[in-house]
């Protein structure tokens, strides 16, 4: 493991979070050593030439460790060193040792690991030994050199307690973040259990009490009677079918593992042949607008899921009228549900495209479904280049659009014929007024 890596792992604050404005000050502050070193040889003061050292080697280090996500212990220790010859060769001033120990001491525990900052503050004690015991080889500090020395560490301990202040805030609202997250996804997936459980109960139980009758009663039921049974139990059986699917299609998607298989169809016979099996035992009236020979070129399989999942959503949340119409946009084909229900309210109209969300939840739930319908029709159509969107209908009501790649548009040689309207664009309208409540 990288000496960066460690340091990120185990220091209070990541290095990567402050090195970059610690080594950057390094450099400046090198710079205003090199030109204070000329004002100390213009003045007689000693240790000019080593100032100018110092500043050069602190600049090229400042520099070259910039953008580096190196451990900090080099350039402190460099700085430490730099420090304590200084001293030794210009003398000791009190406000120089003070500054170098609180600059050594606050760097070490901000950008370090425990075992090194202990290691690098062990090393600066030890140059209290040499400072302690031997003379000076200048005599007393000058009081520009310690004015220097003590602003240039000062400035790095405030840069250094600064940085750490940004860090720490962005730490913790990135923890914050993470907790808001976590707790979310318990709620989305405690939802997700709860609706899911109830979308399988529903019809499994359903299977189960017409199974159960017709096991004990078959020779006492009237063909009539069987055959509905049967019925019931097949579109049932279609819904724990289309159920499922949904639920496995969302990380195949995710993942990149969902084969495709485009080719080309008419969107028209699809469209109508979904739209009636979605719309068959409903009371709400529906009109598909879509002109003849418009040939895609998609997933056949996955549009069908598309539209299933549209359409279903209409039939829940919309109103009492479901107009479903086509137009060319450019190279593609767009397809428009639009119905006259209550619509979305703005603040769920991005939330509608994520998974499991709902205009209902919880016990207030009026529909049946797991919330998945929606974004697997997006993320299906991204899939096959096109995508699917929101608009508000006029005065009520919603709009989902979606495209599809257009293959071609032919004029069919024969339409099937609506009376009122032969040689138009085909329209189809079918009001069914018996309603079934399934469970």
């Amino acid at each position: 493991m990288s000496d960066s890596m460690v340091a990120q792992l185990t220091a209070p604050i990541s290095y990567t979070a402050v090195r970059t404005a610690y080594n950057a000050v390094r450099a400046v502050a090198g710079g205003v050593v090199m030109l204070a070193s000329i004002a100390i040889f213009i003045l007689g003061g000693p240790g000019a030439w080593l100032a100018l050292g110092a500043g050069v080697v602190m600049t090229i280090d400042g520099l070259a460790r910039l953008n580096r996500g190196e451990s900090a212990i080099y350039p402190l220790v460099l700085d430490v060193t730099i420090t304590g010859a200084g001293l030794f060769f210009n003398g000791v001033n009190a406000a120089v040792v003070v500054a170098g120990i609180l600059y050594t001491i606050t760097t070490a525990l901000l950008l370090l690991p425990p075992p090194r900052a202990l290691a690098v503050i062990g090393y600066a004690a030890l140059w209290g030994v040499p400072l302690v015991t031997l003379d000076s080889m200048f005599g007393t500090a000058s009081d520009v050199f310690a004015w220097l020395v003590t602003g240039t560490l000062m400035v790095y301990v405030a840069l250094l307690l600064i940085s750490a202040g940004v860090a720490l805030h962005r730490a913790r609202a990135a923890h914050y973040e993470a907790l808001e997250s976590e707790r979310r996804s318990s709620e989305i997936k405690n939802e997700f259990v709860s609706m899911v459980s109830h979308e399988l109960r529903t019809p499994l139980t359903s299977i189960q009490g017409f199974t159960e009758t017709l096991t004990d009663s078959w020779e006492l039921l009237d063909p009539g009677e069987i055959n509905e049974f049967l019925t019931i139990m097949h579109e049932e059986t279609t819904h724990l079918t289309n159920l499922v699917e949904d639920i496995l299609v969302i990380p195949r998607l995710d993942a990149g593992h969902l084969r495709l298989n485009p080719e080309e169809f008419d969107i028209r016979e699809e469209t109508f042949s979904t739209a009636e099996t979605i719309f068959r035992e409903s009371h709400k009236e529906y009109v598909v607008s879509i002109p003849g020979g418009v040939n895609v070129f998609a997933d056949k399989v996955r549009v069908n899921q598309v539209l299933r999942n549209l359409l279903e959503n209409a039939r829940k949340y919309g109103g009492d009228q479901v107009l479903i119409e086509g137009s060319v946009s450019g190279e593609r084909y767009k397809v428009v549900i639009s119905d006259n229900g209550p619509g979305v309210p703005l603040d769920q109209r991005t939330q509608i495209f994520e998974h499991f969300e709902q205009g209902s939840k919880g016990d207030g739930r009026s529909e049946t479904g797991v919330g998945l319908g929606l974004p697997i029709a997006r993320k299906l159509l991204r899939a096959m280049n096109g995508d699917l969107w929101f608009e508000p209908r006029f005065p009520t009501g919603s709009r989902f659009c979606f495209t599809m790649t257009l293959k071609d548009i032919t004029v069919p040689e024969t339409t099937e014929a609506v009376p009122q309207q032969q040689g138009s664009p085909v329209s189809m309208f079918h009001q069914k007024q018996s309603e079934r409540v399934v469970g």
